[in-house]
């Protein structure tokens, strides 16, 4: 629980940067050229920030993980050397591949199930990625894509977006380990 950098959100922040940074050093790319895929990555969030959300609360995991993993994929084509349709294709693809996911952080905190869905979300990145650069059509454009997120979330329960009432954060395991941490803060007996 220290500093963390929200790229594009907190429960997301080891996707978009991990992803980019592993092959930026993999590549031997200097902190400008990794400056520049990054700003790609951000044109793609524009995108999602205008016409939905970043919030876990309001979209689920599809919100933060996928927009993380959508902005990835656009900043690897561009270190690769892409185009710009690979980018928005290979951004495509990678939301795509994440519709419908559940935000249900295990004891109310952004850690886990969080740093697995990360991984995920960079290694589909990575993939949507390598697909677009191999000429893979993305069939539905990225807007289409957005809107259809966004529409989901309005279809998504309310407990299955980050409010602590669904998925795994109403495991025996996940409430244990809430009451332990909410002890351990009192400095009260736990039993």
């Amino acid at each position: 629980m220290g500093v963390i950098v929200a790229m594009p959100t907190a429960g997301a922040c080891a996707a978009l940067p991990g992803a980019v940074i592993a092959m930026a050093e993999v590549r031997g790319l200097t902190e400008e050229e990794m400056a520049r895929d990054l700003l790609a990555s951000g044109l793609i969030g524009v995108f999602i920030a205008t016409a939905w959300t970043f919030a876990a609360e309001v979209g689920g995991c599809q919100a933060e993980g996928g927009s993380a993993a959508s902005m990835a994929a656009a900043a690897l084509v561009n270190m690769a050397g892409g185009t710009l349709p690979q980018s928005v294709a290979a951004a495509s693809m990678a939301m795509q591949s994440m519709l419908g996911l559940i935000c249900d952080p295990i004891a109310n905190r952004v850690e886990a199930p969080c740093l697995g869905k990360n991984v995920m979300a960079a290694a589909n990145a990575l993939s949507c990625a390598n697909m677009a650069l191999a000429g893979f059509d993305q069939v539905i454009p990225l807007d289409e894509v957005i809107a259809t997120a966004k529409l989901v979330s309005t279809q998504m329960p309310r407990e299955l977006r980050c409010t602590a009432l669904g998925g795994l954060s109403i495991t025996p395991t996940s409430i244990a380990i809430e009451k332990k941490l909410a002890c351990r803060k009192t400095s009260c007996a736990c039993g």
